[in-house]
């Protein structure tokens, strides 16, 4: 079967789809070498493209309409998830256009999760209003991947946040960023395959945000560990299997949790696939874009897979802008990474440069080995 996966960053599902038999084909913003290495062939988004522009859809369609290939599905992934491609010609693997539209508002996602009694933090109106305490977060009510998010402990911190976010990121307006309330505690996600008919929890995973040897951003996304090894895991799959259900999605799909003392409450819902795919399937064995393919052809897999072992990705970002040279990756190729970049490839400030994946008995070897080896790595882009 021949495959489009189209997402900014692609690498982890098209490999994961070429090592279960599938001619792969993607595009992709980064290209990677690995994402290169596991495809028949793909095309780069142009650095310009803005995802919420009218000519963005016709720029796709003629991406996809170059490839000369007769698709037999396409997935739609991290960006692209809200695109309409019902005018193609390809059965597209994923869920319904408005169920996805409406888990990926997190303010309207927000509103109905208050209704139908899901532990979900307050969200106020609108980020013009008064909170009635601090500490607030600041985010876009859209995608971000947590770079934009601000933390808020006071009036004056809340203006600024909301200037500096959208000085970062010109194209928001007041309309595209929403208010909630702050809560602490650890940051997790479920990973579920849904089918028209069942719904399946397959792991509980760590959360890695912000982590500081790794980025300076607060919020940044940073990767996994699998499987997650705290209190209220089952009450997790619980939750996010009746959710799934009721918001009818399909394929691949990620409820991601705040864990507090006293229990989890939702933060938001993926309706794709998800940065853990490559700890979720390293941990339990189970291929998940094959799961994904099945789950539309109605089959899903065992409930919670057997943990065979513990494992961990991590993203290295760039502290200044740098040029990686044949040299740099070359040294870089002595550790266990993947999103391996192109020669040449400009990392700027704060973005995405590698990623480091290991496997281990227990969590704490995990952990370790990626603090060690990013530590070897960051060396590396900072010299």
């Amino acid at each position: 079967m021949n495959i489009l996966v189209i997402g900014f960053s692609t690498r982890n599902i098209v490999c994961s789809g070429s090592r279960a038999g599938y001619n792969m084909y993607a595009i992709d913003a980064f290209c990677d070498q690995d994402t290169v290495g596991c495809c028949i062939a793909t095309k780069e988004l142009p650095k310009d493209l803005d995802i919420r522009s009218k000519d963005a859809e016709d720029t796709i369609f003629n991406m996809i309409k170059g490839f000369e290939v007769d698709f037999d599905a396409l997935i739609p992934c991290s960006g692209f998830e809200s695109m309409n491609f019902s005018s193609l010609p390809y059965p597209v693997l994923a869920s319904e256009p408005e169920h996805i539209q409406m888990v990926q508002d997190k303010f309207t996602l927000s509103h109905w999760l208050a209704e139908s009694g899901y532990p979900h933090p307050h969200v106020y109106e609108n980020i013009n209003c008064k909170p009635d305490r601090f500490p607030v977060i600041i985010k876009p009510r859209k995608g971000g991947g947590g770079i934009f998010n601000r933390i808020a402990r006071s009036e004056q911190e809340l203006v600024a946040a909301v200037t500096d976010i959208m000085e970062d990121e010109p194209s928001f307006c007041h309309s595209d960023l929403m208010m909630q309330e702050f809560i602490e505690g650890i940051p997790s996600s479920v990973s579920l395959i849904a089918s028209k008919d069942k719904v399946v929890a397959v792991a509980v995973n760590e959360q890695m945000i912000g982590v500081p040897w790794l980025t300076r951003m607060q919020f940044a996304y940073c990767g996994n560990i699998t499987p997650y090894e705290g209190n209220y895991t089952e009450e997790m799959c619980n939750i996010s299997e009746k959710l799934v259900r009721e918001l009818g999605l399909m394929g691949s799909v990620g409820i991601d949790f705040i864990v507090k003392e006293d229990g989890p409450e939702i933060i938001e819902i993926n309706p794709r696939f998800q940065g853990s795919l490559d700890t979720v399937e390293l941990a339990t064995g189970i291929n998940l874009f094959e799961a994904h393919i099945k789950a539309f052809e109605g089959e899903v897999p065992e409930r919670r897979e057997e943990i065979k072992k513990y494992a961990g990705r991590c993203i290295i970002y760039a502290s200044k802008e740098l040029i990686l040279n044949t040299q740099v990756l070359d040294l870089m190729h002595q550790q266990n990474i993947a999103d391996i970049p192109q020669p040449g490839y400009i990392a700027y400030e704060d973005y995405p440069v590698t990623s480091l994946l290991c496997t281990a008995a227990n969590r704490k070897e995990v952990f370790d080995s990626l603090r060690r080896d990013s530590g070897k790595i960051k060396v590396l882009l900072d010299n």
